[in-house]
């Protein structure tokens, strides 16, 4: 009797060990969640050019490689992977969106730049900037 209470326990050991094994296997391997486009990116993505999607209705800049949105708050350009709460009620799938080709991690810097030329004209229309040059043309609804 003795003996099968000392295999029962060892059984039992070894199903509490190889639980533990596969647990720790799990939680070393990190979250995985796999991180995606914004909702309101098209869903074949960006032309290979871009980094940073320009929302000149609301003077926000997304930057599309490090999945960071670029605003300007107070006195002072902010960084954070969320849109500002105060733009909570956009729906930026369909506001004007301008794609930019700047290699910097600052687009904010070409901001004055920015607001003259593609001004919102915040009529509805999408604006999206030609193939090669960066400049925006309208499409008709």
């Amino acid at each position: 009797m003795m003996m099968k209470v000392i295999y029962q326990f060892r059984g039992l050991v070894s199903l509490l060990i190889l639980i533990l094994v596969f647990s720790l296997d799990t939680f070393g391997q990190g979250k995985k969640t796999t991180k995606g486009p914004p909702s309101w990116a098209p869903a074949h993505g960006y032309r290979s050019n871009t980094r940073h999607i320009y929302f000149p209705d609301q003077n926000v800049y997304y930057d599309v490689q490090k999945s960071l949105y670029i605003s300007f708050s107070g006195d002072n350009w902010q960084v954070s992977a969320n849109l500002p709460s105060i733009f909570s009620g956009v729906d930026l799938s369909i506001a004007v969106k301008v794609e930019l080709d700047l290699s910097t991690d600052s687009p904010q810097k070409y901001n004055s730049d920015h607001k003259v030329k593609y001004k919102g004209k915040g009529n509805g229309k999408k604006d999206q900037p030609d193939n090669n040059s960066g400049k925006k043309k309208s499409k008709k609804n």
